[in-house]
């Protein structure tokens, strides 16, 4: 019985630390980069027409910290799928093996284009996934 307790205890405090960090790592992205709130919920909204240089940067700087993409904006697909809710992963895999290729005219750009060619095809994905 004091295991299974044990057992909740550091299982809870984990998911609270992962909440935690991933907030964190929001907060930082959007110091670092100093994009709008009002970029990022038309984003939320899906409006991927802009142009705003600073959302994109931003989508980069998320990514890299959350592990998703690498230093040259190669996505690390597996890595990718643990972020996703389970029943979006096996459909997933396809989609981002072909939306690494979607070329950009920089990282910030090629992390925007990766995003936008996912929300494309599972615009789901924005109501799941703590972008803000």
């Amino acid at each position: 019985m004091f295991g299974n307790r044990r057992f909740l205890l550091v299982l809870t405090t984990i998911l609270i630390l992962l909440v935690w960090v991933a907030a964190d790592i929001r907060k930082d992205c959007r110091k670092e980069t100093k994009v709008s709130w009002a970029a990022l919920k038309r984003m939320k909204a899906g409006d991927f027409e802009q142009k705003d240089e600073k959302l994109k940067c931003y989508l980069k700087c998320f990514m890299t910290k959350n592990g998703i993409l690498d230093r040259n904006a190669e996505i690390d697909v597996q890595r990718a799928l643990r972020h996703l809710p389970p029943s979006l992963q096996d459909s997933s895999k396809k989609l981002f093996n072909e939306c690494k290729s979607v070329p950009g005219t920089d990282h910030c750009d090629k992390a925007f284009e990766i995003v936008k060619c996912y929300v494309k095809h599972h615009p789901e994905i924005l109501r799941s996934v703590p972008f803000l």
